[in-house]
């Protein structure tokens, strides 16, 4: 009965779809086990196989004559999906490329292959390969029109540059893919695409793409051919094992540097295709040490919690399944895990996932309406998160969604219902309704002054998206009350309703020239809680220009009304940016804020300045990095309130695609003048170092070795004792770790 109703609610909806006519192309089957994989091209079946040409270029041209040639093929085995891209360049040293890590080619001359195995245009792989045969790999979800590279298989590439460009082989076990069961000839969507980055940026693509359809998998390219192709076993296992050392101050800042025991960690991931088309993860023990260091973000002046990415294998396979508008489920909120059980796929319309996972911590967000409290608690919780979706129509769909946290006397529950439409080419809407159950212990509700032990709440997200190649629009609604909770996901403020709508033009030039396309924007939004009483409220409008040396410059100015502990600022800023590649081996990025801000420590209005700047710089073949600073300045009547500086380096020689050694520096400084603020008591210096040192390889994306070395530095001048503490080290750390993925 409720299908019956879900059907009579979208098929008006669905039936504006437009019909696409996809080219076809035939694969053909190989005899050989495995090819060498050298980037020659000079197997016979190379020859033979059929030649799909990226002769459109989609950006900035409208379907245009691509400039350069560029050749896909692809063939097939019971074992391996092989594909070549041979890329036509007249001008060899203009190639832009580098021996790098995997999953960092920007910037770089690259080609792609995506491919939808399931051929519903909702999700798609995508393997990239650069000149020197590095690789990049990722999923393409549909509704969020965006790559995610936090997916890592297990392939094999090669690339060289040659006298007239470059080419690039690849195999792709298809142990790595998902992918229907079935004895039939399957037919899968494609493309082939590369990216050519020169004075202009230019993107070319197997097919034409309508400008006016923002669904890009509905415009693929079809392959068939492909019989008798399974995943086998396809059972993984990753036993890892981990020492490390740390040494800690623990009466800092006078106490001495206490040399810590060594510790061994063992521990194992698994990975079982139960079906091809559904997949079971198991972590045991697993080790989650952050050998990918955060990025550091300024601290200061700022009222919510601070968000940092996923990084870790476990939870990145299959995060795509998780995904919902409300970020209601948030993996880096599970610190400590014992263990962890995850089950993900598709089932010709249903893709599921199921994860379970004991954290020996209790990390947790107090959420309010305009500020956040982060609270973690030595208690082991049991995480529970469920996830349904499913196809509706050529592309949309709904969904369900549970998350459950418990421990002691404490527990949090979220469940709902979710919709993706796309009831026209242009147009794609989002919804979302989440009911949350939660219990605090008393400890938490004592020393957090929270007004009752338990709380409730019912969460509304909606979104409408319109997007051509000359118009792009959004509506935005969301609605949260206080009582709303959701501690296994990232929510950090509650009690408030939310408003937001903006409107963008784009022009194009007739024929490519000179620049690629400007444009200009201009929204408001609103957000005030759910009594009606404003917390931000503000107009924009912001033009911008994309030209020569990949020059990207923007002009945002806006008006911002901003109410703190009961008073309304009006703020008048502008802001202002860029990004340039003016070499092949510089670039270059930045912004400037200008204009009055809200000092929130002492609830009042101040002169603000506000920088970013940033450049990525690469030495030859081996040597990139990238430096970065960011700068804040609040001022009272000619005098500085406080200044914050934040410096970041990343320099990494790569010795080959899979051995690399890296320095990572991050240096924090807060200048604060303690007579400008209300308590005076605030430290007049802060600052601390973060220094890392990784010496890495990588046999695969599992099978992996590290020796690493991690030092922290603080430091503080507080006037009220009368202390000044030069940069001290705060602790120190000394790791190895070594990872194997082996396939029976």
């Amino acid at each position: 009965m409720i299908r019956k109703y879900l059907l009579v609610f979208f098929i008006p909806l669905l039936s504006n779809a437009q019909q696409i006519e996809n080219r076809l192309f035939h694969i053909k089957k190989v005899q050989v086990e495995e090819i060498k994989l050298d980037a020659r091209l000079d197997e016979t079946f190379w020859s033979q196989a059929d030649q799909v040409p990226l002769a459109f270029e989609t950006d900035p041209g409208n379907n245009t004559k691509a400039e350069v040639a560029t050749t896909l093929r692809l063939a097939y085995n019971s074992e391996y999906l092989y594909f070549s891209f041979e890329a036509k360049d007249s001008n060899t040293k203009a190639i832009r490329a580098i021996i790098n890590d995997r999953d960092k080619l920007d910037d770089n001359d690259f080609v792609s292959l995506f491919i939808d195995p399931f051929n519903d245009s909702r999700r798609a792989f995508f393997f990239t390969v650069n000149p020197f045969g590095v690789q990049q790999d990722g999923i393409f979800d549909e509704q969020v029109g965006d790559g995610d590279l936090s997916w890592d298989a297990i392939w094999k590439s090669s690339g060289r540059i040659t006298g007239d460009g470059y080419i690039v082989e690849g195999a792709i076990p298809f142990k790595s893919l998902r992918f229907p069961a079935s004895e039939k000839v399957q037919t899968w969507r494609f493309f082939g695409f590369r990216t050519y980055p020169r004075s202009l940026k230019k993107s070319f693509h197997s097919m034409p793409i309508d400008q006016g359809n923002n669904c890009l998998l509905c415009q693929a390219n079809l392959m068939t051919g492909l019989q008798g192709i399974r995943p086998g076993v396809n059972l993984e296992f990753t036993p890892t094992f981990t020492l490390n050392r740390f040494d800690e101050r623990e009466d800092f800042p006078e106490g001495s540097l206490t040399e810590g025991q060594i510790a061994s960690n063992l521990g194992l991931d698994a990975r079982w295709g139960i079906t091809s088309d559904l997949t079971l993860n198991l972590a045991f023990n697993p080790d989650f040490s952050q050998v990918e260091a955060d990025a550091a973000q300024l601290d200061v002046n700022n009222r919510f919690a601070l968000q940092f990415p996923e990084k870790r294998p476990f939870f990145l396979e299959g995060a795509d399944f998780f995904n919902t508008p409300l970020q209601a489920f948030f993996t880096r909120t599970i610190t400590d895990p014992s263990y962890g059980v995850k089950i993900s796929g598709k089932i010709n319309k249903n893709a599921v996932g199921l994860l379970l996972a004991q954290d020996r911590v209790n990390n947790l967000i107090l959420p309010g309406f305009q500020g956040s409290e982060s609270v973690s608690l030595d208690q082991e919780v049991t995480n529970v998160i469920a996830r349904y979706r499913r196809d509706i129509g050529n592309n949309s769909n709904i969904g369900l969604l549970y998350t459950g946290r418990e421990g002691g006397n404490y527990f949090n529950h979220v469940g709902g219902l979710d919709a993706f439409v796309r009831p026209w080419k242009p147009l794609t809407l989002r919804a979302q309704y989440l009911h949350t159950e939660t219990k605090y212990d008393s400890i938490v509700v004592a020393e957090n002054n929270l007004r009752s032990t338990t709380f409730n709440g019912n969460s509304i997200n909606f979104q409408a998206d319109f997007d051509t190649r000359n118009w792009e629009g959004t509506f935005i609604y969301e609605s949260r009350p206080s009582g709303f909770r959701a501690d296994a996901g990232f929510v950090p403020q509650v009690d408030f309703r939310r408003y937001r709508a903006f409107v963008e033009r784009r022009f194009w030039p007739k024929e490519t020239t000179w620049y690629s396309n400007v444009g200009w924007n201009a929204g408001g939004f609103r957000r005030e809680s759910m009594d009606g009483i404003l917390d931000l409220e503000g107009i924009w409008t912001s033009a911008y220009f994309n030209g020569p040396l990949q020059l990207n410059y923007w002009i945002n100015p806006d008006i911002i009304w901003q109410r703190t502990e009961g008073e309304t600022f009006k703020l008048v800023r502008l802001w202002t940016g860029f990004d340039i590649q003016p070499l092949g081996n510089l670039g270059i990025n930045g912004w400037i804020n200008l204009g009055p801000a809200v000092d929130f420590e002492n609830t009042r209005k101040t002169d603000n300045l506000q920088f970013r700047l940033e450049s990525d710089i690469r030495i030859g073949k081996h040597i990139d990095m990238t430096v970065n600073h960011r700068f804040l300045r609040l001022h009272l009547s000619g005098e500085t309130i406080f200044t914050a500086n934040l410096t970041q380096l990343q320099a990494a020689y790569n010795f080959n695609p899979r051995m690399f050694f890296r320095v990572v520096m991050q240096y924090r400084h807060t200048l604060r003048n303690p007579e400008l603020f209300d308590d005076n008591r605030v430290n007049r210096i802060d600052q601390s170092v973060f220094a890392q040192l990784l010496l890495s390889y990588k046999l695969n994306p599992q099978s992996v070795i590290f020796l690493g070395y991690v030092d922290n530095l603080e430091g503080f001048e507080n006037t009220v004792n009368v202390q000044d503490i030069s940069l001290r080290q705060l602790n120190q750390t000394l790791f190895f770790k070594i990872g194997y993925a082996w396939r029976p």
